[in-house]
């Protein structure tokens, strides 16, 4: 295990961190992902919004190294590896990634995260990234050991340049008060950052959602109530609506579990509003405005869920062969 010198660790770690490893002994396992990174921070949300504990990361984007389990073999392998790089490369999370496909162990992020970044400066020369908050972070919750077990972690071995099944093959992004897509081509040898994503009423029909039941729920939603700008609560509720329609339900909880479950929603949304307004937004809302704004978003969410739900064989291609369309 590396822990990185700027984390803020949750209460109780090393109890929550042997129960987690206990669980999941023979994978990779980060300890928190980037609020805001192209697709992990998404995987997360949609693991969190599904009731996994587990949040595979993606194949071709850095590995968050904030907080880094490894079983033994891995870790004295990598280790060996990262000896035969300059001290003065800084950027180890995206050398790993090349890393662990090749020797062909999976990495997970645990649901929610056990640590979060810190608000000092940068030693690597970051600051220029902004705020690098953790995706799903609820401190407080009572994790016992059985958590951890309650969606076995994936077993998808990560090799060649597609995904693992259990991994989407798009995100959603909450990014500048506005939704896009961004739809992850491994096979396009696209930079994993870059700034382009495709505006999601135009072309959220490619991953199977009707625009126009995307704007008749909003419509609805907002007729009666008052608040943030409407074209945010727009955007705000595509992000979610879409999050919804993605996420697949985990086996029923019991009530315990399933309190820690809105919890993570409610953490996965809390950080998709925070890292994604745009400064003009995020200056002038009021608490009471961002609160609502949650609000609305946990309903676009629960509205996502029950239309893919209720129309999983009409809405555009099965999700399991969507992966061959998009990848065209």
């Amino acid at each position: 295990m590396v822990f990185q010198d700027d984390i803020t660790p949750v209460p109780h770690i090393a109890r929550l961190l042997h129960r987690a490893v206990a669980a999941n002994p023979r994978q990779g396992i980060s300890l928190y992902v980037n609020w805001n990174s192209p697709q992990n921070a998404y995987i997360v949300r949609r693991a969190a919004v599904s009731g996994s504990p587990w949040a595979p990361l993606s194949p071709i984007e850095y590995t968050p190294t904030l907080g880094l389990v490894l079983p033994v073999e891995h870790a004295a392998a990598l280790a060996e590896h990262l000896a035969t790089f300059p001290d003065v490369l800084k950027d180890d999370d995206e050398i790993i990634t090349p890393f662990r496909l090749k020797a062909g162990f999976p990495t997970v992020a645990t649901v929610p995260h056990l640590l979060d970044h810190g608000n000092g400066r940068s030693l690597a020369g970051n600051d220029a990234h902004g705020s690098r908050h953790a995706t799903v972070h609820v401190p407080e919750l009572p994790l016992d050991a059985e958590y951890w077990a309650l969606t076995p972690a994936p077993v998808a071995t990560p090799t060649g340049p597609d995904f693992p099944s259990s991994a989407p093959d798009y995100a959603v992004e909450f990014i500048e008060s506005t939704c896009q897509i961004r739809l992850v081509r491994p096979l396009a040898t696209e930079p994993v950052e870059h700034p382009f994503g495709w505006y999601w009423y135009d072309w959220c029909a490619l991953i199977g959602v009707e625009r126009d039941r995307v704007m008749e729920t909003w419509r609805s939603a907002t007729r009666t109530t008052s608040g943030p700008p409407e074209a945010l609560t727009r955007e705000f509720w595509a992000s979610c609506y879409l999050l919804g329609a993605d996420a697949r339900p985990g086996p029923p909880a019991q009530p315990a579990a399933e309190s820690i479950r809105r919890e993570l929603r409610r953490g996965a949304l809390e950080s998709w509003i925070h890292s994604g307004l745009a400064a003009p937004d995020r200056h002038r809302l009021s608490l009471a405005e961002v609160s609502g704004l949650m609000d609305l978003g946990l309903q676009a969410l629960a509205q996502g869920e029950s239309d893919r739900a209720g129309t999983a064989d009409a809405w555009g291609l099965p999700h399991d062969t969507q992966s061959e369309s998009l990848h065209a």
